[in-house]
């Protein structure tokens, strides 16, 4: 077997939050590995050809073109080896650091490991089951938009991906329903902008349709018809990396940009998360030598009881029809952690604040069917945290029943 590749980080994914991670790393002197499946760096942007606002100091600039400025620069980085149109095929922690195989075969042997492999679209089963020309995800969506001719649009969402692509097709002669099984999650701004434009329906906290039933001449949904119809329902964390890593390992590897579901997804985001990755991952693999040894607590744990609040959830058709009351109990384990015996920096320490509201806008951001499958979104979301190893929730339903509350409770991590 050929000797493998030795170096500080592999980096799984090339798009804003790996090059940055990688650029930083390069910057503090440490060599690194970017594995990237598609043929070149930050392809996901390469296809959004369109002016933004959002790239704070980039006022209208194409997506595109910044992913060619962010590739440009990630390649000249000093101690960076490229792996283009390939992926790792298996990641397994060993005692020197963590061991690799790519698809070509190539065996890798890195210190750190560093998932950035950013979102995947969320296309459900039963509207892209059968591929159609005339239902469309976001990305097609966002490619095919300006040549679409002028008609009737479903768009199934109101995020501002929604709100944004629902005022760009108006503008431009199409008559758009906006559909959405919740109220409106996009910026104010945009939400104000779509609810006066007079080519836009609303048709918020509705069910969402069963089935999409395309053919050559449009899409029928339910009674109506439409030309077009594009689901534009959000994003999950990219799959394929953590899909290597068994439970032990996700806790010994890093994650950064989207895939680590901290912030709002955004380039800006991304690239600053892949700052904070690099410099996490410097810490850990040189780590400074204290002038006395640090005393720990062998562990703290933040607890959040009796947080209520409403939430769209259930499958009982009285439960669609608007928020019910809930109540989440959280535990969230910080494992050991440094005694602190004086009042210190709150950056160096879990906002509460932040637990509470990641699960308040996790609980309230779209309608769920199932008590479980809210408490495993919950559980990824706060796993997601900064330095939480273990999560606790219980979820209850305060006026499901006229004699009795019910509850669902889940572990996860470590305790």
């Amino acid at each position: 077997m050929p000797s493998p590749l030795v170096l500080d980080v592999a980096i799984l994914g090339g798009g804003p939050a790996g090059c940055s991670a990688a650029s930083w790393l390069g910057q503090m002197g440490m060599t690194s590995l970017l594995v990237e499946r598609e043929t070149r760096l930050c392809a996901a942007l390469a296809g959004l050809n369109f002016a933004q606002d959002w790239v704070l100091g980039e006022p209208a600039a194409h997506l595109a073109a910044l992913g060619q400025h962010y590739a440009a620069q990630a390649q000249a980085t000093p101690g960076l080896t490229l792996r283009l149109g390939t992926r790792a095929e298996s990641a397994r922690h060993t005692p020197e650091g963590w061991a690799l195989q790519l698809a070509t075969g190539e065996h890798v042997q890195a210190r750190a490991l560093l998932v950035a492999t950013g979102l995947r679209l969320l296309r459900p089963a039963r509207y892209f089951a059968v591929p159609h020309e005339r239902v469309l995800d976001a990305s097609q969506l966002t490619t095919r938009r300006e040549s679409l001719p002028p008609g009737r649009v479903l768009l199934l969402g109101a995020g501002d991906n929604a709100a944004e692509n629902a005022l760009f097709l108006a503008e431009r002669g199409h008559d758009v329903t906006l559909w959405s099984r919740g109220s409106w999650r996009a910026q104010i701004h945009l939400a104000q902008q779509a609810e006066a434009h007079p080519r836009i329906t609303l048709r918020l906290a509705t069910q969402l349709p069963e089935a999409l039933l395309p053919d050559d001449g449009g899409v029928t949904v339910g009674a109506e018809r439409f030309d077009v119809v594009a689901a534009l329902l959000g994003f999950e964390p990219e799959p394929s990396a953590f899909a290597l890593l068994d439970e032990a390992s996700r806790q010994r590897a890093f994650v950064a940009g989207d895939a680590s579901r901290r912030w709002h997804p955004c380039v800006q985001t991304a690239l600053a998360d892949g700052v904070q990755a690099a410099k996490q991952i410097e810490l850990a693999l040189r780590p400074q030598v204290a002038a006395a040894p640090q005393r720990y607590n062998n562990r703290q744990v933040i607890h959040l009881q009796g947080l209520r609040f409403r939430a769209n959830l259930g499958v009982l058709d009285f439960e669609r029809t608007g928020p019910q009351p809930i109540q989440v109990d959280a535990e969230v384990n910080l494992g050991a952690m440094p005694v602190v015996a004086r009042d210190a920096d709150i950056g160096h320490v879990l906002d509460y604040r932040r637990v509470r509201t990641a699960i308040i806008d996790e609980c309230t951001s779209e309608h769920t069917d199932l008590v479980e499958a809210l408490l495993g979104k919950l559980c990824n979301r706060l796993m997601s945290l900064p330095g939480v190893v273990g999560v606790r929730l219980k979820l209850t339903k305060l006026e499901i029943f006229p004699d009795c509350e019910v509850a669902i409770s889940t572990e996860l991590g470590a305790w």
